[in-house]
């Protein structure tokens, strides 16, 4: 559990977002009102990225050339002096206004990772493919899992450092927000959601390949379950919760 902030990473990894990098960083600057540090983990872009961030002394630039989300958020995790860390993306889709709240919630609910969940959004801002591949997933994890989320694919998350430190990764591209939520669960970890706002991304083009990562997630979820501990911890948190909701 985190009982109180020493530090807080925000770990952004980038790849062509010089249309909302700066935006991103100004935002985290002014409103995140704990102490902090901004870390930028760029896989090389092209456009402009890199100049941008290295003109500014509010973060911290990190340039790892080997592609995949999950390796550079992995990459900024493990540079961060942070006992919080914050994921979150750097197009824009995300409120960075909410950081603070991710935070105080993982203080007030004694929790080792906070989600912000986009699922309860009025707006509706994401695509209708994406929200239905989004459902079918965390409603697999939750089922095999025995969890309560309601947005696993959420990239915006507060994570207690030590939990984190815990246990090991194996991912390199998109499953690892899944498996980072496997090995949380596996340990038995307090895992919590906060609502968010969503936000059509506004510059250049996502880099996710929804089949190609679906089919990846889900095979990921599957053999994480397959796991013998993992599957006393999720039946034993089954039996405890089983009558809460």
């Amino acid at each position: 559990m985190t009982s109180k902030v020493d530090l807080v990473s925000v770990v952004i990894p980038t790849l062509n977002e010089a249309g909302t990098i700066l935006n991103a960083i100004n935002t985290i600057d002014k409103y995140v009102t704990y102490p902090k540090e901004i870390i930028v983990v760029d896989g090389n872009s092209k456009d402009g990225t890199l100049e941008i961030v290295k003109d500014t002394n509010k973060a911290r630039l990190i340039v790892e050339p080997r592609r995949g989300y999950g390796l550079a958020l992995r990459t900024g995790m493990k540079a961060a002096k942070g006992n919080v860390l914050i994921m979150v993306d750097a197009d824009g889709t995300y409120e960075f206004k909410h950081i603070d709240r991710l935070v105080t919630r993982l203080l007030e609910k004694d929790a080792d990772m906070v989600l912000a969940t986009r699922m309860y959004d009025p707006n509706k801002a994401m695509g209708f493919l994406n929200f239905l591949g989004n459902k079918a997933i965390t409603f697999t994890f939750d089922f095999f899992y025995s969890q309560f989320l309601s947005d696993t694919q959420s990239g915006f998350r507060a994570i207690s450092r030590e939990k984190y430190d815990s246990v090991k990764f194996k991912e390199t591209d998109m499953p690892f927000a899944t498996e980072m939520l496997i090995r949380f669960a596996r340990e038995g970890y307090n895992m919590v959601e906060i609502p968010t706002t969503y936000k059509p991304r506004t510059y250049g083009q996502t880099k996710l390949r929804p089949f190609q990562s679906g089919i990846r997630i889900f095979s990921t979820i599957f053999r994480g379950f397959l796991d013998a501990k993992t599957f006393r911890v999720c039946y034993a948190h089954w039996k405890k919760n089983r009558f809460k909701r």
